[in-house]
């Protein structure tokens, strides 16, 4: 059986340092955000996970963008459903422009791992204000 995941994605390189996002020179309100935004992914927690985006983020899905949080709640919704895979950071740096990148792999319920993708988030006054990222075709 062929495992797929829905991800929200853009093309293109985003640039990675390898260093620990704890070593980088980020705003410290930046790193919170980011943290309540994967912890709520990870924990499968959508209302959470959609309160870190502003009302007027975007996210752009390969070549697709989503303006607004509702725009987005519904790109990301498959996500968080039954069989959904939980992603697991695997390492954060910095992205041009102030944003944070980040590598992810996802995991699903049988240990099944699929990876990887790249997003790069920026933070603006407290909430995500815009995601790239780029799956390198695991979308199926």
């Amino acid at each position: 059986m062929r495992k797929t995941i829905s991800v929200v994605a853009a093309c293109g390189a985003v640039a990675m340092t390898a260093m620990p996002l704890s070593a980088e020179p980020f705003g410290e309100e930046s790193q919170d955000v980011v943290r309540q935004h994967n912890a709520a992914y990870t924990a499968g927690d959508f209302d959470r996970f959609l309160a870190t985006f502003a009302e007027d983020a975007v996210v752009i899905v390969e070549g697709h963008e989503y303006r607004g949080r509702e725009a987005i709640a519904a790109s990301y919704a498959p996500n968080f459903g039954p069989g959904a895979p939980r992603a697991r950071i695997e390492r954060q740096g910095r992205a041009s422009g102030g944003g944070i990148v980040q590598r992810e792999s996802y995991v699903f319920d049988d240990g099944t791992e699929i990876c990887c993708t790249v997003t790069a988030i920026w933070v603006e006054d407290g909430r995500i204000s815009r995601i790239l990222v780029d799956t390198g075709g695991i979308t199926g």
